[in-house]
């Protein structure tokens, strides 16, 4: 079975937000209104945290920190304690501190402690979003197309809601936009641990499908380049290719001369 590495899914999930954030994070996160969809600008040899926004939270300005996690990690906690103490000390707003795991793994439980015997020294209060815990059906009956790409990771998701979705985002979004979901929405949905086989096989026939579109591979740029580069791949190897026969002729030509 391939196994998918932990960035891939980082990268796919901060992909997802991309310029969608402002309608994800207060589906997410009720009463989080995010100002500006712009990542805020961290320096990052100090700071690697993932999406770091300014948001309007009970009318106050505030900086959320969302951490993607794909994995169990048991020094989280302490990470996203470093990026809290960052983040405050460099923008003096209040941090919303949120960690989403995507898949059924072991997640911490906030708040983070720091203890002297009994004695709280310091205690930082997070979010845990275990998507698999959230129901599918709820985003798809109120047409929150923007977490579509999510719901295969989901309470509840099944072949049919996953192919009625994937028929709104195409009616959603432009050819290119909707080209990137379905990658991001593949990639979820083959690790997926809430859907049965059968509902996966039934979703790839559909997936295929749409992949298989002229549009689909006209209009995304990273197919495109996929292409291009096995074009230039292919390129080098009939060059290659008739160096060597060159070469052949050659030496079997002077055989015959001597």
């Amino acid at each position: 079975m391939q196994q998918h590495q932990p960035q891939e899914f980082d990268n796919t999930l901060k992909a997802l937000f991309g310029k969608e954030v402002k309608e994800i994070v207060p589906r997410l996160i009720p009463g989080t209104e995010v100002v500006d969809d712009k990542n805020v600008e961290i320096d990052r040899t100090i700071l690697k945290a993932d999406l770091v926004y300014n948001v309007i939270k009970n009318g106050m300005p505030h900086i959320l920190n969302m951490e993607l996690q794909t994995d169990a990690d048991s020094t989280i906690d302490i990470r996203v304690l470093q990026y809290h103490v960052g983040l405050y000390a460099k923008h003096k707003k209040p941090v919303i501190t949120v960690i989403m795991y995507p898949f059924e793994t072991t997640i911490p439980k906030p708040p983070f402690e720091e203890k002297s015997g009994d004695e709280v020294l310091l205690s930082l209060h997070y979010r845990v979003l275990a998507l698999w815990k959230f129901e599918a059906q709820k985003f798809v009956g109120e047409h929150a197309v923007c977490l579509y790409t999510l719901l295969p990771a989901m309470k509840g998701a099944n072949a049919p809601m996953l192919m009625q979705a994937l028929g709104e985002m195409k009616e959603y979004y432009t050819h290119q936009q909707f080209g990137h979901h379905l990658i991001r929405f593949k990639r979820i949905m083959q690790r997926s641990k809430t859907l049965s086989k059968q509902d996966k096989q039934l979703v790839e026939e559909e997936l295929r499908m749409y992949l298989a579109y002229d549009w689909f591979l006209d209009d995304n740029p990273d197919v495109q380049e996929r292409v291009s580069k096995g074009s230039v791949m292919r390129r080098r190897r009939t060059i290659q290719n008739e160096k060597e026969l060159d070469g052949l002729r050659c030496y079997t030509g002077k055989e015959r001369f001597q």
